[in-house]
C-alpha cells in the first residue's frame, strides 16, 4: 500500500513544518528509505503477531518470561505494526486533495493484487493441500475484497472509498471543532481502553477512521513534536505496556489470568507507540534501493501468510510453537523462521510484479479510466 503521491500546495491549515518532510520523502518516487524500512519492520511485526495468535499452541499459563515475550513483544507488536502501516498511508494522503476517482482507482489497483494472490493461493491449495480449503474459503477467494478474505484490505478499501468525503468533512470542521472531535474520540476509545470491559473498537474500518481523525488533527493543526517529545511519547506507551505486564503477572499469581490486556486492538498505548515510531522514522533521511524494492512487497507478505489455509499450514502444521517453545534459543529460532518466510514471500511477489510489469501494469489503471470516463459520458449525455 505504498503511496508515492506528489506533494501539493499546503492548504487546510496544514503546518509547513509537518508537510516539508513528507514532500521531500515520497514525491517523484525517489523515496527516502527510512519510511520504507519502517514499512518492512511493521509488516514483520504483523507477521510475528500472526505466528502467535494463529498458532496451534496456546501460550497460556504460567505467565513466565517466554509467555511475556510472545504475548507482549510478538503478539502486541503486531497491533503496533498495523498502526504504523496505516499511519504511513494516512500521513501522505493528507498532503493532497483526495478525489473520488483517484481513491476508487487505488481500490481498483489494489483489487488486482488481491485477486491475483487469492486465485494463486486457492489453486495451490486445491492441487497440493486441500486439508484446510473449505467451500467458504474457495468462494471468498473469487471475490476477496467484497467478501472480506483479508480484513485489513477490505477495511482499507472502504476507507479509501470514503476518504474524499471524510477529508472534506474534517476540513470543513475547522481547527477548533476538529481538535474537539479528536479529544472526544480519545476519551471514548482512548482513555477507556485502559479499563478492561469498557467500550472498544471491534471493527477494523472504524479503527482506521479513528486513527485518521487523530493523525489529521496533529498534522493540520498542532505544532510538530520535537524529537525529544517523540521519544517521550514512545517511552510513555512502552511504560504502559510494562505497567500492565506487571499487573498481569500479579493477577496471574493470585489466580486471575487475564493475559496482557493493554496490547489489544486500537488501545491508546498501541497507537502512541506506533505513531511515535512513524514520526521518529519520518525524521531520518537516507536512500537505499534494496530497501525500497523489498518494501514494495510488504503487503504481499500479509496477503500470502494471512490467507486462511496458509495460516493452518504455516502456524499449525509446519511451525507449531509447541515444537519450538522449549528448545534452546527458541526465540532466535522463531525469528529466523519468520525472516525466512518473509524473504520467501517477498521473492514470490517479485515474480508477481514482473508478470504485472509486462501485462496489466503496462498501462496501469487504464481500464479503470476507460470505465470511469464512459460512465460519466453516459451520465452527461442523459
Amino acid at each position: 500500500m505504498s503511496e508515492k503521491n506528489q506533494a501539493t500546495e499546503n492548504n487546510g491549515g496544514m503546518s509547513a513544518k509537518h508537510s516539508a518532510p513528507a514532500h521531500s520523502r515520497i514525491a517523484n518516487g525517489g523515496g527516502d528509505s527510512s519510511i520504507e524500512l519502517l514499512r518492512i519492520i511493521a509488516m514483520f511485526m504483523i507477521l510475528t503477531h500472526h505466528f502467535i495468535v494463529h498458532n496451534g499452541y496456546d501460550v497460556l499459563p504460567p505467565l513466565g518470561p517466554e509467555r511475556i515475550f510472545f504475548q507482549l513483544v510478538m503478539a502486541g507488536g503486531g497491533k503496533v505494526g498495523v498502526v504504523i502501516f496505516f499511519s504511513i498511508s494516512a500521513w501522505f494522503f493528507l498532503d493532497k486533495e483526495q478525489t473520488i476517482k483517484s481513491n476508487l482507482k487505488r481500490v481498483w489497483i489494489m483489487e488486482r493484487e488481491l485477486l491475483f494472490w487469492s486465485l494463486i493461493l486457492v489453486t495451490f491449495y486445491l492441487v497440493f493441500d486441500r486439508a484446510d480449503l473449505g467451500p467458504k474459503l474457495m468462494v471468498k477467494s473469487i471475490a476477496p475484497l467484497s467478501m472480506g478474505l483479508w480484513w485489513y484490505a477490505t477495511a482499507y478499501a472502504i476507507f479509501l472509498a470514503l476518504l474524499p468525503f471524510l477529508a472534506k468533512g474534517l476540513k470543513a470542521l475547522g481547527r477548533e471543532y476538529h481538535l474537539k472531535l479528536a479529544a472526544t474520540v480519545l476519551v471514548i476509545w482512548g482513555l477507556t481502553s485502559f479499563i478492561p470491559g469498557m467500550i472498544g473498537i471491534k471493527d477494523g474500518f472504524l479503527g482506521l477512521i479513528y486513527l485518521f481523525i487523530l493523525i489529521a488533527a496533529y498534522k493540520w493543526y498542532m505544532e510538530p513534536f520535537t524529537t525529544r517529545q517523540v521519544w517521550l511519547m514512545i517511552g510513555t506507551g512502552l511504560g504502559f505496556f510494562l505497567l500492565y505486564t506487571c499487573a498481569s503477572i500479579t493477577l496471574s499469581l493470585l489466580g486471575h489470568d487475564m493475559g496482557i490486556y493493554i496490547t489489544g486492538d486500537w488501545r491508546l498505548p498501541v497507537i502512541i507507540v506506533g505513531f511515535g515510531m512513524f514520526l521518529l522514522f519520518d525524521r531520518a533521511t537516507f536512500h537505499n534501493r534494496t530497501i525500497n524494492r523489498i518494501a514494495q512487497s510488504a503487503f504481499a507478505v500479509y496477503l500470502i501468510t494471512d490467507y486462511a489455509a496458509s495460516e493452518k499450514l504455516l502456524w499449525v502444521r509446519l511451525f507449531n510453537l509447541q515444537d519450538l517453545y522449549q528448545q534452546p534459543l527458541a526465540i532466535l529460532q522463531i525469528l529466523g523462521i519468520l525472516l525466512a518466510i518473509y524473504a520467501a514471500c517477498t521473492l514470490l511477489d517479485f515474480i508477481r510484479q514482473a508478470l504485472f510489469a509486462v501485462t496489466i501494469d503496462r498501462r496501469r489503471g487504464h481500464w479503470f479510466d476507460l470505465l470511469w470516463d464512459r460512465a460519466f459520458e453516459r451520465k452527461t449525455a442523459n
